[in-house]
């Protein structure tokens, strides 16, 4: 997998605080869903989790964005403890910048 071809999937949402535990626990019940996946949750907004999955290529980031958005795979039955449901998970798709940072932001800025 050459880096310029990766695309890094990105996706955020709300637990509720009555849901949280409910959450972590399913969580810990199918590992298999969280192969490759780094799960974390924000340390100053308990509740907010973000999942970071790297994609081979763009097509594979796609269906991975699908995948998520649409609930497959299990996925869906997490939606009722976020908040705003379904719309509450939300999913981007990142390209690494080329080049060196500086070459891109001047000054570094």
């Amino acid at each position: 997998m050459r880096a310029e071809d990766t695309v890094l999937v990105f996706c955020e949402y709300r637990i509720l605080e009555e849901h949280r535990s409910a959450f972590l626990e399913w969580v810990r019940r199918h590992p298999e869903r969280w192969e490759g996946v780094l799960l974390a949750e924000n340390e100053t907004q308990p509740g907010v989790f973000v999942e970071l999955r790297l994609a081979g290529d763009g097509g594979q980031a796609l269906r991975m964005e699908e995948e998520r958005r649409a609930g497959r795979s299990g996925f869906g039955e997490m939606e009722p403890w976020v908040k705003g449901g379904r719309d509450g998970v939300r999913v981007w798709r990142f390209r690494p910048v080329q080049g060196r940072v500086t070459d891109v932001i001047p000054n570094g800025n």
